[in-house]
């Protein structure tokens, strides 16, 4: 294989890799109420299994992925195998168990969709900074129609911040920070973005200032542990 063969292949990796992991559109975004505490709950984002599949095919094309189930009494366990670009095919596997509502079509489901985050399709959904670390309004176990109202927002605020090249540039750097100077340092030196972003999109600018501040406190944190 050539020099030139590898790095196409590395740039084709690269692309699946970005297809794959790109958020869906706020639409196709479902919540559920977890971990209640009194009249409030925090919400868990999921996917339909539905829409998972369309991303596969999108990604690799209908024929290019398969699954394989093996049944575990009340849980399932899914392999999913993909094959892309002539590389042969790679499998990644997870577990499903049964869904209160769906029972074991939920279980298959379930193993399906873990199964795809190995692959990276809907694994931001699980990062507590989209929804803020918040926790909303319940009645009946459920969320009132403001706290659904107020989950979706949050939801398409973090899809539009994705899709602003300057919001994204900033989010990858304060993310990458790994102590509380580089942090500070990121900021000052994407000062002019950081004013840019105001300008063109105050809702993305407060939504990456918020993470700004809760990798602040996290690494704050650390260095306190870690110096005592």
């Amino acid at each position: 294989m050539t020099a030139k063969t590898e790095e196409a292949d590395s740039a084709d990796f690269e692309f699946v890799e970005k297809q794959l992991k790109a958020p869906f559109s706020p639409n196709k975004i479902k919540w559920r109420a977890s971990n209640f505490n009194g009249n409030k709950s925090s919400a868990l984002l999921y996917l339909d299994a539905r829409d998972v599949m369309d991303r596969l095919d999108e990604v690799f094309g209908i024929g290019r992925w398969t699954t394989d189930y093996t049944d575990l009494e009340t849980r399932c366990v899914c392999k999913l195998s993909v094959s892309f670009n002539g590389w042969g095919w790679t499998h990644k596997s997870d577990v499903g168990t049964q869904s209160t509502f769906e029972g074991e079509k939920g279980m298959y489901s379930d193993a399906l969709k873990r199964a795809a985050v190995q692959f990276g399709v809907g694994r931001y959904l699980y990062d507590d900074d989209i929804l803020e670390n918040k926790s909303f309004a319940i009645s009946n176990k459920r969320f009132t129609k403001e706290a659904g109202d107020e989950i979706y927002k949050l939801v398409e605020l973090h899809y539009r911040t994705f899709a602003n090249a300057k919001a994204n540039l900033l989010l990858a750097l304060f993310q990458a920070a790994t102590n509380l100077k580089e942090l500070k340092q990121y900021y000052s030196d994407n000062k002019g973005v950081v004013d840019e972003l105001k300008a063109e999109d105050p809702a993305a600018a407060l939504y990456v200032a918020t993470i700004f501040k809760q990798r602040g406190s996290a690494l704050k944190r650390i260095e306190e542990m870690i110096h005592g």
